[in-house]
């Protein structure tokens, strides 16, 4: 059977032919005076699909001569008519992958498991779809497998299908099948995992974007061509257009392309979607303030935002797996990049780290202390903090606020969780991070500390002088010291307009655009994002009573890369 898209990605079952095979023979012969047929019979049996696993050896990559058998876990099964299509029947396979249908005796039919998690009908509740983004017209055709037609007979029968990967001897030769369903597991598992912390959850919808195109590209951002850069969580601004001026679907978009061997598919690694789904689970049950971007490794140091919600992403997916190595296979399937977060990893350690935020989080959680690590809490006071602490701080996310949180609600364990943070050359303590004396090699200890300066409305000592900068040869503007964070104390709503002017006392060169995000507990109360050279202004912007983060950097980062510092002075005015 051939794929065909009906707003369905319909693809061929390996068991199509035994799915046809009935447990009895069918009723209907002609005269006789026996017993007539029951209305109903049941049709039942287990969906699967193979999985290509990992070589044991690390970085050797994806084995394909040893394929896993594994079952499709409280996925949708429906019965169709074979005539007209209809739905005659529907259910949820079970954790082994099981299912049972009822549908009228005597009826061509068909078996369809569909790449679909939905549970509606009472607390926890979820729907988790897996999708082509690549299939024009179809609205993001949901993928299925089908077994062949046949009649239900008048007794109960047993039909199975298994979604096979498609894999040939060195290359994919048919129809990857498996792809979805092997996606749609690790989403089980992660989604497992936050049920032990909150058993009556009700997931946000979440759709899963794969396809056999879905291709690495830099600068280039469009789905229905393939092009999605990596694989990534995203969530898009009202409006937003993508590089073929086209709206898209927030979700997790998934790389598949083999490309002969030398592309990156990411749908049997499991590290990589629970990676992306731990965003998802930041993003709607908690809160995020990453920007985004290049981020890998601990060659380079982050933005504090980036480095908390990569390394959150790390430990949820090791968490989620119950394995602190992280694998994503590359190269096709021949090699891969790996991180072992039980394994300490002392280049760059610090608050923007996201190996050291990984390490941290993975030693919170897991049951084995080695030296230096006397915490084992499990993943429930961790969601407790990334649902509440976290959510309603004033500073920005970052491994400060989870770790103050986390003391705050287990005060028991406050030395431990230090020692955590002392083996990983953090010293702050709170929020803000305020004792950190950690700068990351950039420039000097003035230079980036402390990591949030605060700044006074109509400071008589006039305007505050920062400098942003650009010290790793990287124009991403996602790294440390891209971005300085000035902290304003709003003591009652007023009227506030902050000006920020190119400047060369903080001895680099003037900063030619300057940019202005107001930030309150994560969300965006004001932004300046002119292009007039060498100055900013917000003007007269109502700001209630808090505090404020007011993040200024030089837009010029992004396409100049140079160390010279580029300064600026900060003011803020009102009644």
């Amino acid at each position: 059977m051939n794929s065909r898209y009906l707003g369905l990605v319909r693809l061929p079952a390996a068991a199509a032919l035994a799915a046809a095979l009935l447990s009895a023979c069918g009723g209907g012969g002609g005269g006789g005076g026996g017993a007539p047929p029951p209305p109903t019979v049941t049709i039942s049996g287990r969906i699967t699909f193979d999985r290509i696993p990992f070589d044991t050896v690390l970085n050797n990559g994806l084995n394909p001569a040893i394929v896993v058998n594994s079952p499709a876990r409280q996925v949708t099964v429906q019965a169709i008519a074979a005539t007209g299509q209809t739905v005659l029947a529907t259910g949820t396979t079970d954790s082994s992958g099981n299912y049972s249908l009822s549908v009228p005796s005597n009826t061509s039919l068909f078996i369809r498991a569909r790449a679909e998690m939905i549970k509606t009908d009472a607390a926890p509740t979820w729907n988790f779809s897996v999708r082509n983004n690549t299939t024009a017209g179809t609205n993001d055709a949901l993928y299925a497998i089908d077994g062949s037609p046949a009649s239900s007979g008048a007794a109960n029968s047993t039909r199975d299908l298994n979604a096979p990967t498609g894999f040939g001897t060195n290359s994919y030769t048919g129809e990857r099948a498996a792809a979805p369903f092997a996606i749609l597991d690790t989403v089980f598992r992660a989604k497992e995992l936050v049920l032990t912390a909150t058993p009556n959850a009700a997931f946000p919808e979440l759709r899963l974007f794969w396809s056999p195109n879905n291709r690495p590209t830099v600068g280039r951002f469009c789905p229905d061509d393939g092009d999605i850069g990596t694989s990534s969580y995203i969530v898009f601004a009202n409006g937003e257009l993508d590089d073929c001026n086209k709206p898209n679907a927030d979700g997790i978009y998934v790389l598949g392309d083999f490309a002969n061997g030398s592309g990156d598919t990411d749908e049997f690694d499991q590290s990589v979607i629970a990676h992306e789904f731990g965003h998802y689970v930041e993003d709607r049950f908690g809160r995020t303030d990453s920007i985004g971007g290049d981020h890998g490794g601990s060659e380079t140091p982050l933005d504090l935002r980036v480095a908390f919600g990569e390394g959150w992403g790390n430990a949820f997916s090791a968490m989620s797996l119950g394995n602190p190595v992280y694998r994503d296979s590359q190269q096709g399937m021949q090699t891969e990049f790996f991180l072992d977060l039980e394994a300490d990893d002392d280049l760059n350690e610090g608050w923007f780290s996201e190996i050291s935020v990984g390490e941290i989080l993975w030693d919170l959680f897991d049951a084995t202390n080695e030296a230096g690590d006397t915490v084992a809490l499990g993943f429930q006071p961790l969601f407790a903090v990334m649902t509440g602490a976290q959510v309603t701080t004033d500073a920005l996310t970052s491994i400060f606020t989870l770790t103050s949180g986390l003391r705050v609600a287990q005060p028991t364990q406050q030395p431990g969780i230090n020692g955590l943070l002392d083996g990983e050359d953090i010293a702050g303590r709170d929020d803000f991070g305020t004792d950190e004396t950690n700068f990351g090699g950039v420039g000097s200890a003035q230079d980036l500390l402390p990591i949030y300066r605060n700044i006074v409305r109509n400071d008589p000592a006039g305007p505050l002088t920062v400098c942003s900068r650009s010290p790793f040869g990287d124009a991403s503007s996602n790294k440390l010291g891209n971005r300085v964070f000035l902290r304003f104390t709003n003591d009652v709503q007023r009227l506030v307009t902050i000006t920020v002017n190119g400047d060369n006392s903080g001895g680099g060169v003037p900063a030619t655009d300057p940019d202005i995000f107001v930030l309150r507990r994560g969300a965006l109360a004001a932004f300046g994002v002119g292009n007039t050279l060498g100055t900013e202004t917000i003007s007269q912007a109502p700001l209630p009573a808090g505090v404020f983060i007011i993040e200024v950097y030089d837009f010029a980062i992004d396409t100049v890369v140079s160390p010279l510092p580029r300064c600026m002075t900060v003011s803020v005015t009102g009644n």
